[in-house]
């Protein structure tokens, strides 16, 4: 936990966002090894592979409709969550960009 700072919050906070979406573990421990067991790698070389239904659950948009979740909605925290997730901490938005980038999402 010394290690704890910004950086590593946005990174955590990144990763929930795509368990959110996905409705994937965090560490996948039966990964194939063509897959990579961690979620952000694992999703980066989905996107790099051009599979896309594995970016978010399916059942996100038919059980939340009602909610007004829709796929440019998803696609969006999807977005937000890898960019949190940037190898470089310096990529990385800081907190006050992410809670404007999720009040833009929800409107």
């Amino acid at each position: 936990m010394k290690d704890a700072n910004g950086d590593t919050d946005i990174y955590s906070l990144g990763v929930i966002l795509l368990e959110l979406v996905t409705g994937k573990e965090p560490i996948t421990v039966e990964a194939t090894p063509d897959e990579d067991s961690h979620l952000p790698n694992y999703l980066r070389n989905a996107v790099l592979g051009h599979r896309l239904s594995d970016l978010y659950h399916p059942g996100i948009l038919s059980s939340s409709e009602d909610v007004g979740v829709t796929e440019e909605r998803v696609l969006k925290l999807f977005q937000l969550g890898m960019a949190c997730c940037s190898p470089s901490p310096s990529l990385r938005p800081n907190i006050k960009q992410v809670l404007r980038k999720l009040e833009e999402i929800g409107t």
